[in-house]
């Protein structure tokens, strides 16, 4: 059984080397916006857990900006995005291990990296609603 972590990273490498042969920045580029999927990721878990009181992290509360919203920016990047952007550099990026997990992963039947962002972007613009209306 294939791992979906490594299905979601070989269809985006696959599908991005495909659809822009010509950019050279893929790896960062791959790395940022899947790094921060992750993140909104666990962001909609825990947002869950708090809700039920299940589990609550204290969050990370930075002020050097002027105003909220580059506080609580550089708050959540630091909290959700750094963490996944470290694991995911070490699991696909750290001496180009992509090509060895593109030959042993590679499905071209299932496009795993668009569903994964769209249902993550849903579940995240739901999420926020509900716990919105419910607080």
């Amino acid at each position: 059984m294939a791992n979906i972590y490594y299905l979601i990273w070989t269809d985006a490498i696959i599908s991005f080397k495909k659809y822009n042969p010509k950019r050279k920045d893929w790896k960062f580029t791959l790395w940022f916006f899947i790094s921060w999927m992750n993140a909104l990721n666990f962001w909609i878990v825990l947002i869950w857990l708090k809700y039920f009181k299940m589990y609550v992290i204290p969050i990370i509360n930075i002020d050097i900006f002027p105003g909220t919203l580059l506080n609580d920016f550089c708050s959540f990047s630091i909290e959700f995005a750094f963490p996944f952007g470290i694991v995911n550099y070490f699991l696909i990026f750290h001496k180009n291990r992509y090509e060895k997990i593109i030959i042993r992963h590679r499905n071209d039947r299932i496009r795993y990296a668009p569903i994964y962002t769209f249902v993550m972007a849903i579940l995240a613009f739901a999420s926020f609603i509900i716990y919105l209306i419910l607080n």
